[in-house]
């Protein structure tokens, strides 16, 4: 009897299982500048570093009309992206949202989109004055007119009193709400926090107090992680009286302790919270990898490992996994994201076909002139270095016509040409988003130099060291450029 009760029982909780479980948040609507592109979605996994992680798209349909279905079990930020321009909104677990999004059609063939300011616009039809996005964006509007009517006076530091009476104009418009749980109310007291860090900014034992001693940590809140980021900006390396340089220079170079480390760090009473610290620590040892003369790298990357075994906190993990990533992409030794893309024929061609030379990867577009002037000069680096280096040019050109073109046109640059096809998963690997670019890459398919030296800047020079028995004619280049 009893084991057909718990068999009962266990029934009744698998029925239950799918009306717990949270329905996908639904984004429809239009996007008429993209009609028969490609939407991509991307979460931050970790907003310490605003890694990107693409986790849906889908295609416009030709009256530009899209819908997509993405999973989440929180509130988060979601970019958007088409070609090379994003926007981001917020979305909220279960939620649907009806949208129209608008972009300059001008800028969707760019590979520079972005760095030239281009962005998408996102419209949310559906929304009311208790959404969170009608929220936010309507905060931060009056937060920007409110720091461009009072930054004078706050970067001046008045009497408190004053300071006092600036913030109170702000906090009276929207006032400070201690939900912990609430995205919204949490965003808008660490967009204040930034006001206070500015003018605080030499006590910060008393923000830590306010802001920061708490068992809660926003990792997902863009506010709090830009206060958080601003607040211990350069923290370990400016030192304190409890963390020396010596005692840095003692655990990273000498003795690679990740405990002892820890420890000492955590004598500071700004850096009692145990995971304020780990955060620190992650935070504070990418920040000393930028100096390169003074402290280990191989030792940081290791101290980083060693926090993404031992943290018992899955978040430090994953930054701490980040961060390696991110302080070794694209560096020099580090293996070069692979590819596969067509070239002029349609075959497909792969890093791994280059493997056994060297490669110097170069980016360009028809209409980049300083990209084609860079060619004359490859041309005589590829004659001369032929049998040593293999040049590859990928066009970013977004019509994948236009190599067949440009081939023909130029038909005195015989090495290898490809297309990116549309595989901006690519760009983004090798963040080729401004011209000229080039990439150098040894036989074992390791960055050499990321950016590499231009052909008209250093390049030649670098090649004829790499290979000086190539021929003697290489000292008339070296002479020349």
């Amino acid at each position: 009897m009893n084991c057909r009760n718990c068999f009962l029982g266990l029934l009744f909780l698998c029925q239950l299982v799918p009306a717990f479980s949270l329905k996908p948040v639904v984004i429809e609507g239009e996007a008429s500048f993209a009609k028969n592109n490609t939407l991509r979605f991307y979460f931050y996994n970790d907003l310490s570093l605003q890694k990107r992680v693409l986790c849906a798209q889908t295609k416009v349909d030709n009256e530009g009309n899209f819908r997509v279905q993405i999973a989440t079990d929180e509130t988060t930020v979601l970019i958007l992206a088409c070609n090379t321009i994003y926007g981001q909104m917020y979305i909220e677990p279960e939620k649907q949202y009806q949208v129209k999004l608008f972009a300059d059609e001008n800028m969707l063939k760019r590979i520079d989109a972005e760095m030239l300011g281009a962005s998408v616009e996102i419209r949310i039809t559906s929304s009311d004055t208790n959404e969170l996005n009608y929220k936010i964006n309507r905060f931060d509007r009056y937060y920007s007119y409110f720091f461009y009517l009072y930054s004078q006076y706050l970067f001046s530091h008045p009497p408190i009193h004053i300071y006092d009476s600036i913030v109170g104009l702000l906090t009276e418009r929207f006032p400070i709400q201690e939900d912990a749980t609430d995205y919204y109310s949490v965003y808008t007291r660490y967009k204040i926090a930034y006001i206070d860090l500015l003018y605080y900014h030499k006590d910060k034992s008393k923000l830590y107090d306010k802001y920061l001693n708490s068992p809660y940590i926003y990792y997902n809140n863009t506010a709090y992680m830009d206060f958080f980021n601003s607040f211990f900006e350069n923290y370990l390396y400016a030192g304190t009286r409890k963390i020396t340089h010596q005692v840095l220079y003692q655990n990273i170079n000498g003795e690679r302790n990740y405990y002892k480390l820890l420890d000492e760090m955590g004598k500071d009473p700004v850096l009692l919270n145990e995971k304020i610290r780990e955060m620190v620590f992650i935070k504070g040892l990418g920040e000393l990898y930028g100096f390169e003369d003074e402290f280990n790298h191989y030792n940081i990357l290791f101290l980083l490992s060693q926090m993404n075994k031992e943290s018992k906190f899955r978040e430090h993990r994953l930054m701490a996994n980040n961060l390696i990533d991110h302080l070794q992409t694209l560096k020099s030794g580090t293996k070069a994201p692979n590819f596969m893309l067509k070239d002029v024929y349609n075959s497909p061609v792969s890093l791994d076909d280059f493997k056994g030379r060297y490669l110097y990867l170069h980016f360009f577009t028809s209409y980049c002139e300083d990209c084609i002037r860079e060619m004359l000069i490859l041309k005589s680096l590829q004659e001369q270095y032929k049998d040593s280096l293999q040049i590859v040019s990928v066009m970013l050109d977004f019509e994948q016509a236009g190599l067949y073109h440009f081939v023909n046109t130029y038909k005195e640059f015989t090495w290898k040409f490809l297309h990116f096809g549309g595989n901006f998963l690519f760009i983004e690997d090798y963040a080729a988003y401004s011209l000229p670019l080039g990439v150098l890459i040894d036989s074992q398919g390791r960055v050499v130099n990321y950016p590499a030296k231009s052909p008209s800047e250093g390049l030649l020079l670098q090649i004829f060291t790499l290979f000086p028995t190539v021929g003697r004619s290489d000292e008339a280049v070296k002479k020349k450029y």
